[in-house]
């Protein structure tokens, strides 16, 4: 398996531990020198990365189901590295009842080929989407190609 699929096959394992509820499932899909600046909360790094996103991920599991969608816009795999980006969107049903809610949100991934030969993703930072839109006026008229006068 090339390194594209094999990132796309972690991505999808990391989809079904969110979708099951398994942190461990989810957490080995992180590296153990993770950088985690997830959105929202404080960055934190390494063993104490994955420690305080297990800490995160169960308290979120206790309160809530969980379903995980990935859109992938691209993998670039650059020797023992790789760069992921694309959405994720990630709804959240309370198990006591109640609506749903609907976090989307645009990631960049950074993953690292381990020693076990296994990619894992080393960084990983996040950011609340936002509705698409056009650029404004001024910029779309200044990218307008000049047009020579006869």
């Amino acid at each position: 398996m090339d390194d594209v699929n094999s990132i796309r096959l972690a991505k999808t394992e990391l989809r079904e531990g969110y979708n099951t509820g398994n942190v461990d499932h989810i957490l080995s899909v992180f590296s153990d020198g993770l950088g985690d600046l997830s959105t929202g909360c404080a960055s934190f790094w390494g063993l104490e990365a994955k420690a305080v996103l297990r800490h995160r991920l169960k308290r979120m599991f206790v309160i809530n189901r969980a379903n995980l969608a990935v859109t992938i816009i691209s993998i670039r795999v650059a020797g023992n590295w790789a760069f992921d980006w694309g959405w994720h969107s990630l709804t959240l049903t309370p198990r006591k009842g109640g609506w749903s809610k609907k976090v989307r949100t645009r990631y960049l991934e950074i993953w690292v080929k381990e020693a076990d030969g296994k990619w894992r993703i080393a960084i990983f930072i996040d950011n609340i989407d936002l509705p698409p839109q056009m650029p404004p006026r001024e910029v779309l008229q200044m990218m307008r190609p000049k047009r020579r006068r006869p």
